[in-house]
Protein backbone atom coordinates (compact mmCIF):
# COMPACT_ATOMS: atom_id res chain seq x y z
CA UNK A 1 0.00 0.00 0.00
CA UNK A 2 2.78 2.13 0.71
CA UNK A 3 4.37 1.71 -2.97
CA UNK A 4 6.16 4.58 -4.89
CA UNK A 5 4.00 3.77 -8.48
CA UNK A 6 5.67 6.37 -10.06
CA UNK A 7 9.48 5.37 -8.94
CA UNK A 8 8.62 1.33 -10.04
CA UNK A 9 7.57 2.26 -13.48
CA UNK A 10 10.74 4.79 -13.78
CA UNK A 11 13.20 1.85 -12.86
CA UNK A 12 11.41 -0.76 -14.45
CA UNK A 13 10.92 -3.06 -11.22
CA UNK A 14 7.38 -3.61 -13.08
CA UNK A 15 6.22 -5.96 -15.90
CA UNK A 16 3.07 -3.63 -16.75
CA UNK A 17 1.53 -0.94 -15.33
CA UNK A 18 -2.08 -0.01 -15.03
CA UNK A 19 -2.83 3.75 -14.17
CA UNK A 20 -6.85 4.47 -13.33
CA UNK A 21 -7.50 6.85 -16.04
CA UNK A 22 -11.04 6.82 -15.07
CA UNK A 23 -11.97 10.61 -16.24
CA UNK A 24 -13.57 11.57 -19.82
CA UNK A 25 -11.60 12.87 -23.25
CA UNK A 26 -13.15 16.16 -22.58
CA UNK A 27 -12.51 16.26 -18.79
CA UNK A 28 -11.33 20.06 -18.36
CA UNK A 29 -8.67 19.08 -15.41
CA UNK A 30 -7.75 15.46 -16.04
CA UNK A 31 -8.10 14.53 -19.74
CA UNK A 32 -7.68 10.91 -20.76
CA UNK A 33 -5.20 11.58 -23.37
CA UNK A 34 -3.24 14.55 -21.45
CA UNK A 35 -2.85 11.63 -18.46
CA UNK A 36 -2.25 8.74 -20.60
CA UNK A 37 0.88 10.93 -22.66
CA UNK A 38 2.43 12.17 -18.88
CA UNK A 39 2.32 8.36 -18.11
CA UNK A 40 3.58 7.42 -21.38
CA UNK A 41 7.10 9.92 -20.63
CA UNK A 42 7.55 8.02 -16.77
CA UNK A 43 7.36 4.87 -18.88
CA UNK A 44 11.52 5.17 -19.14
CA UNK A 45 12.25 1.65 -19.26
CA UNK A 46 9.72 0.78 -22.53
CA UNK A 47 6.98 -1.55 -19.52
CA UNK A 48 3.73 -2.64 -20.52
CA UNK A 49 1.42 0.37 -19.89
CA UNK A 50 -2.26 -0.33 -19.99
CA UNK A 51 -4.84 2.15 -18.90
CA UNK A 52 -7.29 1.50 -16.34
CA UNK A 53 -10.74 2.56 -17.84
CA UNK A 54 -13.67 3.01 -15.91
CA UNK A 55 -16.31 0.96 -18.04
CA UNK A 56 -18.65 0.81 -15.65
CA UNK A 57 -19.67 4.34 -14.93
CA UNK A 58 -17.79 6.94 -16.92
CA UNK A 59 -19.46 10.19 -16.37
CA UNK A 60 -20.60 10.88 -19.45
CA UNK A 61 -23.88 10.52 -21.33
CA UNK A 62 -22.65 8.09 -23.95
CA UNK A 63 -20.50 5.23 -22.31
CA UNK A 64 -19.66 2.96 -25.00
CA UNK A 65 -18.61 5.92 -27.30
CA UNK A 66 -16.26 7.31 -24.94
CA UNK A 67 -14.88 4.12 -23.99
CA UNK A 68 -14.72 2.91 -28.02
CA UNK A 69 -12.58 6.28 -27.94
CA UNK A 70 -10.65 5.87 -25.43
CA UNK A 71 -9.44 2.76 -26.85
CA UNK A 72 -8.81 3.92 -29.92
CA UNK A 73 -6.42 6.93 -28.46
CA UNK A 74 -4.68 4.34 -26.58
CA UNK A 75 -3.79 2.52 -29.82
CA UNK A 76 -2.74 6.24 -31.16
CA UNK A 77 -0.68 7.21 -27.97
CA UNK A 78 0.79 4.17 -27.27
CA UNK A 79 1.05 2.29 -30.64
CA UNK A 80 1.86 -1.41 -31.22
CA UNK A 81 2.34 -2.17 -27.34
CA UNK A 82 -1.28 -0.53 -26.82
CA UNK A 83 -3.68 -2.73 -24.11
CA UNK A 84 -6.81 -1.74 -21.63
CA UNK A 85 -7.94 -2.94 -18.21
CA UNK A 86 -11.53 -2.24 -17.88
CA UNK A 87 -12.74 -1.73 -14.52
CA UNK A 88 -15.18 -3.58 -13.50
CA UNK A 89 -16.64 -6.56 -15.85
CA UNK A 90 -20.33 -5.00 -15.22
CA UNK A 91 -19.46 -1.97 -17.46
CA UNK A 92 -19.05 -4.72 -20.29
CA UNK A 93 -21.92 -7.14 -19.21
CA UNK A 94 -24.45 -4.90 -17.55
CA UNK A 95 -24.56 -2.39 -20.82
CA UNK A 96 -26.36 -3.72 -23.32
CA UNK A 97 -24.43 -1.42 -25.83
CA UNK A 98 -21.58 -1.61 -24.79
CA UNK A 99 -20.33 -5.33 -25.96
CA UNK A 100 -21.49 -4.56 -29.52
CA UNK A 101 -19.93 -1.52 -29.97
CA UNK A 102 -16.14 -2.76 -28.66
CA UNK A 103 -16.85 -6.16 -29.91
CA UNK A 104 -17.85 -4.38 -33.31
CA UNK A 105 -15.08 -1.80 -33.19
CA UNK A 106 -11.80 -1.91 -31.79
CA UNK A 107 -12.28 -5.37 -30.35
CA UNK A 108 -13.42 -7.06 -33.68
CA UNK A 109 -10.47 -9.23 -34.29
CA UNK A 110 -8.32 -11.39 -31.62
CA UNK A 111 -5.10 -10.05 -30.70
CA UNK A 112 -1.87 -11.46 -28.99
CA UNK A 113 -0.72 -9.71 -25.80
CA UNK A 114 2.63 -7.71 -26.80
CA UNK A 115 5.93 -9.77 -25.97
CA UNK A 116 7.71 -9.10 -22.53
CA UNK A 117 10.83 -9.02 -23.93
CA UNK A 118 12.37 -8.27 -20.26
CA UNK A 119 12.23 -11.53 -19.40
CA UNK A 120 14.01 -14.28 -19.99
CA UNK A 121 12.66 -17.64 -21.48
CA UNK A 122 13.90 -20.70 -23.31
CA UNK A 123 13.07 -19.99 -27.23
CA UNK A 124 10.65 -21.80 -28.70
CA UNK A 125 11.63 -24.29 -31.88
CA UNK A 126 9.76 -23.72 -35.23
CA UNK A 127 6.47 -25.79 -35.27
CA UNK A 128 6.45 -28.29 -37.82
CA UNK A 129 3.42 -28.33 -40.20
CA UNK A 130 1.78 -31.59 -42.13
CA UNK A 131 -0.77 -31.18 -43.89
CA UNK A 132 -3.22 -33.40 -46.11
CA UNK A 133 -5.51 -33.44 -49.17
CA UNK A 134 -9.27 -33.65 -47.52
CA UNK A 135 -10.89 -32.97 -51.36
CA UNK A 136 -12.68 -29.41 -50.67
CA UNK A 137 -10.32 -28.96 -47.90
CA UNK A 138 -6.61 -28.99 -46.40
CA UNK A 139 -6.26 -30.59 -43.04
CA UNK A 140 -3.33 -29.38 -41.18
CA UNK A 141 -1.83 -30.23 -38.48
CA UNK A 142 1.21 -28.95 -36.17
CA UNK A 143 3.61 -30.09 -33.81
CA UNK A 144 6.17 -28.78 -31.65
CA UNK A 145 9.11 -30.93 -29.69
CA UNK A 146 8.59 -27.71 -26.74
CA UNK A 147 5.38 -27.90 -26.86
CA UNK A 148 5.00 -27.52 -22.57
CA UNK A 149 6.39 -24.10 -23.61
CA UNK A 150 3.70 -22.86 -25.79
CA UNK A 151 0.52 -21.17 -25.11
CA UNK A 152 -1.28 -19.84 -28.33
CA UNK A 153 -0.60 -21.14 -31.81
CA UNK A 154 -0.93 -18.20 -34.66
CA UNK A 155 -2.11 -20.26 -38.08
CA UNK A 156 -1.58 -18.43 -41.46
CA UNK A 157 -3.50 -19.38 -44.85
CA UNK A 158 -2.62 -17.60 -47.51
CA UNK A 159 -5.45 -16.96 -50.24
CA UNK A 160 -4.19 -15.20 -53.79
CA UNK A 161 -1.36 -14.11 -51.84
CA UNK A 162 -2.96 -12.21 -49.08
CA UNK A 163 -1.94 -13.65 -46.00
CA UNK A 164 -4.70 -14.34 -42.74
CA UNK A 165 -4.33 -14.58 -39.38
CA UNK A 166 -5.85 -16.79 -36.49
CA UNK A 167 -4.55 -17.68 -32.84
CA UNK A 168 -5.70 -20.59 -31.67
CA UNK A 169 -5.41 -22.46 -28.42
CA UNK A 170 -3.02 -24.94 -27.19
CA UNK A 171 -4.99 -27.72 -27.48
CA UNK A 172 -5.92 -26.89 -31.04
CA UNK A 173 -3.09 -29.20 -33.06
CA UNK A 174 -5.16 -29.77 -36.38
CA UNK A 175 -7.49 -27.64 -38.20
CA UNK A 176 -9.37 -28.25 -41.41
CA UNK A 177 -8.74 -24.97 -44.22
CA UNK A 178 -10.93 -24.52 -47.19
CA UNK A 179 -9.16 -24.74 -50.48
CA UNK A 180 -11.43 -21.83 -51.92
CA UNK A 181 -12.53 -19.25 -49.88
CA UNK A 182 -14.89 -16.04 -51.12
CA UNK A 183 -13.80 -17.00 -54.51
CA UNK A 184 -10.15 -16.89 -53.56
CA UNK A 185 -7.69 -19.92 -54.11
CA UNK A 186 -5.53 -21.06 -50.94
CA UNK A 187 -1.85 -21.03 -51.31
CA UNK A 188 -0.21 -21.79 -48.37
CA UNK A 189 -0.28 -22.42 -44.43
CA UNK A 190 2.01 -21.84 -41.78
CA UNK A 191 1.70 -22.09 -38.54
CA UNK A 192 3.64 -20.25 -35.31
CA UNK A 193 3.94 -21.39 -31.67
CA UNK A 194 3.72 -18.48 -28.95
CA UNK A 195 4.66 -18.42 -25.41
CA UNK A 196 3.28 -17.05 -22.30
CA UNK A 197 5.47 -13.74 -22.59
CA UNK A 198 4.43 -13.29 -25.92
CA UNK A 199 7.32 -14.51 -27.35
CA UNK A 200 7.54 -15.93 -31.17
CA UNK A 201 8.43 -18.38 -33.38
CA UNK A 202 10.19 -18.78 -36.14
CA UNK A 203 7.74 -20.39 -38.95
CA UNK A 204 8.27 -22.32 -42.35
CA UNK A 205 5.51 -21.62 -44.73
CA UNK A 206 4.58 -24.36 -46.78
CA UNK A 207 2.71 -24.48 -50.48
CA UNK A 208 -0.52 -25.84 -51.14
CA UNK A 209 -1.16 -26.92 -55.16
Amino acid sequence: MYADAKLWLNKGWIDYFSPQLYWPIESKGQPFEGLLNWWKSENTMNRHLWPGLNTVEIKTSDRPTEIKNQIEISRQVLGQDAGEVHWSIAGLTKNANMLPTLKNGPYKEKALVPKTSWLKTTPLQTPTVFTNDNGNFVQVSWSNKNIKDVFQWVLFTQYNGVWETEILTLDTLSKEVPKFKDGKKLNGVAIKAIDRLGNESDYLAKKIK
